[in-house]
């Protein structure tokens, strides 16, 4: 493992925030920040649209409820707090997926960068119960501090009882013999070889098992897919039984694809935020960056078909992360709708 962190203060304030950049081309990342100062793109090439709330996949006999949140970005040192909506989602769930974005380490933190502080783990752990919680580290942040300081935050998750997976050693994890959870990154914001990438990740498929894909991909504050990353995703779900992705910052389609046997596969393209300590509605360039959706899935044999395994009911919901008064820091809730997203692209349950 290779540690690039640089201690002058300097170096830090004025250097580093000039040398992150998760994208391949210099283009590609003005044309983030652009977005960034605008707001994000509403283009929807490929037409998508939501599937309703309460959606019946596939008619299965259920073993298991998994739960799906987005990127819990940097708290920036504030508190934060889950609302009664949130948890009450999680409750029936065996197991909740995190995109933990950015490890836990006492370096000083100047943006891009993001780094967590050891009371996002309560936090956390407020919203379900931490033996329930699976922290996935594949994300453009993870080599952000190097990865002497994420080896440390790994030992700190140990410590604490949180499960996790997403470096090098770790590219999925396995939730039971049933169900096996994939990870990894398409892009990262500094260079590591500890990291997980998305290259080639259906060689981890395991044969009889149900097979999530929880990708860090796609491109940020776009509300819709680009046609590439719907196409990426449609190859993942020859091999994958559900694709839930995390990197936009905001929200995008819930859908489902079904197969050639007919049986529907979930293809979340990104979840948005869980939470964000600059998520402040009124400040250009963070105003975007409120919003989310969580889900949760039940997962077993297919009724006609027992030896395989599939989903069967979806709920999803958007979420909101806003700031509380005074200095009691930011609370992330359950929301009817998003401000991005006209009712019409969220059909209503038949």
């Amino acid at each position: 493992m290779h540690d690039d962190w640089n201690p002058s203060w300097f170096h830090q304030r004025f250097v580093r925030p000039f040398t992150a950049n998760p994208y391949p081309t210099t283009a590609e990342g003005l044309r983030m920040m652009l977005r960034f100062l605008k707001g994000g793109s509403l283009d929807n090439p490929a037409g998508l649209r939501f599937l309703p709330r309460q959606t019946r996949l596939n008619d299965i006999t259920p073993q298991a409820t998994l739960g799906f949140a987005g990127d819990a970005m940097s708290m920036w040192g504030k508190p934060l707090r889950f609302d009664r909506s949130v948890v009450d989602f999680f409750t029936p769930c065996d197991h909740v997926l995190v995109n933990f974005e950015g490890v836990i380490t006492e370096l000083p933190q100047y943006a891009p960068d993001q780094k967590h502080t050891r009371p996002v783990l309560d936090a956390l752990a407020q919203m379900a119960p931490r033996d329930k919680l699976v922290l996935s580290m594949a994300n453009n942040h993870t080599a952000d501090y190097g990865a002497a300081e994420c080896r440390k935050c790994l030992q700190l998750l140990d410590r604490e009882g949180f499960t996790h997976f997403g470096v090098a050693d770790t590219p999925f994890i396995d939730l039971s013999p049933a169900l096996r959870i994939t990870t990894g990154t398409q892009w990262s914001n500094r260079k590591g070889p500890h990291l997980a990438w998305l290259d080639g990740v259906d060689k981890h498929i395991r044969p009889g098992a149900f097979n999530v894909l929880f990708p860090h991909f796609g491109y940020e504050l776009e509300l819709f897919p680009r046609p590439g990353v719907v196409e990426q995703v449609t190859q993942w779900l020859r091999h994958f039984d559900a694709v839930v992705g995390h990197h936009s910052h905001n929200p995008q389609p819930v859908t489902a694809q079904t197969d050639a046997a007919g049986i529907k596969r979930l293809s979340a393209y990104s979840l948005g935020n869980l939470s964000f300590g600059m998520a402040y509605r009124h400040v250009p360039g963070l105003k975007e960056l409120t919003w989310g959706a969580i889900a949760r899935i039940t997962i077993g044999p297919l009724k006609d078909a027992p030896t395989r395994w599939a989903a069967g009911d979806l709920e999803w919901t958007f979420v909101e992360c806003t700031p509380l008064p005074g200095k009691a820091g930011f609370e992330t809730r359950a929301v009817a709708q998003c401000k991005f997203f006209p009712d019409a692209l969220i059909p209503v349950p038949r």
